[in-house]
């Protein structure tokens, strides 16, 4: 009545090829920690838990098998060497004696044993069988969670170098495309005509010109009249202690009118043709000159005096300091210079004088022009605010009311200092003059 084992898969070896090939994935780097920890905790339960429940199973089933029959008789023996055949002889006899009232009296244990093994054969043989094929279920199950999660990961990290090729090429493009600006940036800083630059045009000689006397009129129209600009101008006079006083952009002479009512020797240069012919009708000392051209050929602390006015704005940064530094170089010591330009820190500027003019390059910062004039070795440098716009042109402060309450009060206190402060902003000074003198 034994039960012989039936056949199956063999376990064993489905289990461990399973794992080798977890293994090699799980080196790659394909699984994540949370799949990492899923197939280790299957296969513990394969290769643990129920192999060797299985095995134990086995073993008792066997040795109730091969113990059932209880009425078989004994295997007799014995060691001695004398008396051993006489007493295996007398055991024998006994034993066949006595055998038909021991299995008289073994005969209910027999069957009870029979009826037991059968029953736990019956139960015990399926049961093995559904342990096999369960085994078999879950190492199946730890193949295919493997392929597809092999699967999936391979289509993600496909995914990822596709995105880091095309996260490359957009890199690639935009490197091109900043090396790209960066040469059209060089070719504009020194004045070449490059690839991808729209070409100046070509203007033809002489056509880029106002007329003579242009900018004269120009000056009539939008500068102030003569006595307007006389009457600012007179507040610089005192800072011109002696001469020679040399008015670098004299326009249209009005500082050195000044000056020959002061009885202060002084002379002017202008590039406009115009502006030195209407200086030279009214019986002042101008010539049309170049101002850095003319300043260096100058002598070395020759004059007392140089005054600029509305000039330093149509200059590039480099022309402003070459001006600055060789009029430094110009001045005896005590000498004065003096740059007067429009105010960029009022804003109301640049929607009305400034860009006006054609000419005009671009602003100068107060600091900036401090700066430049620090510099170039002037010192005691301060600057003056002139010019200011008309009050009537001002945001006009809220006058208080008698029946304000007094957090009334202070609101209507704290929107009038912001009046101010925006006043300030928009309609404060129209020029400055920064002042430097020769140490």
């Amino acid at each position: 009545m034994s039960a012989e084992p039936t056949g199956g898969v063999d376990v064993a070896r489905l289990i461990e090829e399973i794992k080798e090939r977890v293994r090699q994935r799980r080196a790659s780097g394909f699984y994540s920690d949370e799949e990492v920890r899923r197939i280790t905790q299957m296969e513990l339960e394969v290769t643990e838990s129920v192999p060797k429940f299985e095995e134990e199973i086995e073993r008792h089933l066997a040795e109730l098998n091969d113990a059932w029959e209880v009425t078989t008789d004994p295997v007799i023996s014995s060691h001695r060497a004398g008396l051993g055949p006489l007493l295996v002889a007398a055991k024998r006899l006994l034993v066949r004696v006595t055998r038909p009232y021991t299995k008289l009296a073994l005969a209910r244990q027999v069957e009870f044993n029979s009826t037991l093994l059968q029953l736990l054969n019956a139960f015990v043989l399926p049961v093995r069988d559904q342990l096999r094929e369960g085994i078999s279920s879950l190492a199946r199950k730890v193949e295919q969670l493997s392929l597809e999660t092999h699967e999936r990961l391979t289509v993600e990290h496909q995914e990822r170098q596709r995105g880091q090729r095309e996260l490359a090429e957009r890199v690639e493009r935009l490197a091109q495309e900043l090396a790209g600006l960066r040469a059209a940036v060089d070719q504009a800083r020194t004045g070449a005509a490059g690839a991808g630059l729209v070409p100046r045009p070509q203007v033809p000689s002489g056509a880029g010109a106002l007329p003579r006397d242009a900018y004269l009129q120009f000056e009539d129209r939008h500068r102030g009249s003569r006595a307007e600009i006389q009457e600012r101008q007179r507040a610089y006079l005192d800072l011109f202690a002696a001469g020679p006083v040399l008015d670098v952009g004299c326009g249209r002479g009005e500082f050195l009118e000044l000056c020959r009512e002061a009885r202060l020797e002084a002379r002017g240069i202008d590039v406009d043709p115009g502006m030195v012919a209407a200086c030279r009708e009214s019986g002042l000392a101008v010539e049309q000159a170049d101002a850095l051209v003319h300043l260096a050929g100058l002598a070395d602390d020759s004059l007392g005096g140089i005054f600029c006015a509305q000039v330093i704005e149509h200059l590039e940064p480099e022309a402003f300091i070459a001006l600055v530094r060789l009029a430094a170089a110009k001045l005896r010591p005590g000498g004065v210079l003096l740059c007067e330009t429009p105010n960029p820190t009022c804003l109301t500027v640049f929607s009305g004088a400034f860009y006006v003019d054609l000419t005009h390059l671009r602003p100068i910062h107060p600091q900036a022009a401090i700066f430049v004039l620090e510099a170039a070795g002037l010192r005691d440098v301060e600057v003056r605010y002139v010019n200011p716009y008309p009050p009537e042109m001002k945001l006009q402060p809220l006058e208080p009311l008698w029946y304000l309450r007094r957090y009334e009060a202070a609101f209507l206190e704290a929107i009038n200092v912001n009046l101010a402060r925006l006043n300030d902003l928009l309609w404060g000074a129209q020029d400055y003059a920064v002042i430097g003198r020769k140490p």
